[in-house]
């Protein structure tokens, strides 16, 4: 039960983190002609540091199972965000905004594959790096 409680615990904070970040990515995002570039840096960046997280950060520095569920699930799940992206591209079909919709569906998921496979690369050149450094897994 104890477990659980820290578990918990953890996700609390990392989710507070993650949701003030993309709140104040948010406002300073904002634009005028209501273009969701708050919600693509957002998703954009979290595709980009997933992967690194999980791939580099985890392997390098043996990180515990909590501190990853912490930058994983709680800071960038709470910091990237699926339901947004959805209400941003009914908002702009609804509007007839046609190639703001098709820019941003584009952006968003080719841009966030492309972010994903850019996580990976940095993820497995930081390593390789490491590596021939004498660093091996300190």
């Amino acid at each position: 039960m104890q477990k659980r409680v820290k578990v918990l615990l953890f996700l609390f904070i990392g989710a507070f983190i993650g949701s003030n970040l993309r709140y104040g990515e948010s406002l300073l995002f904002k634009t005028s002609s209501g273009f969701p570039w708050g919600t693509v840096v957002a998703n954009l960046s979290g595709a980009l540091f997933l992967p690194f997280l999980i791939h580099y950060l985890q392997d390098r520095y043996h990180l515990s199972s909590e501190i990853v569920l912490t930058l994983s699930t709680g800071l960038l799940g709470s910091y990237t965000t699926f339901s947004t992206f959805t209400a941003d591209s009914y908002r702009l079909y609804s509007a007839g905004q046609w190639i703001g919709l098709i820019i941003y569906l584009t952006l968003t998921m080719v841009g966030g594959f492309l972010m994903a496979l850019l996580g990976n690369y940095l993820a497995a050149t930081s390593a390789f790096n490491d590596y021939a450094r004498g660093k091996k897994n300190d």
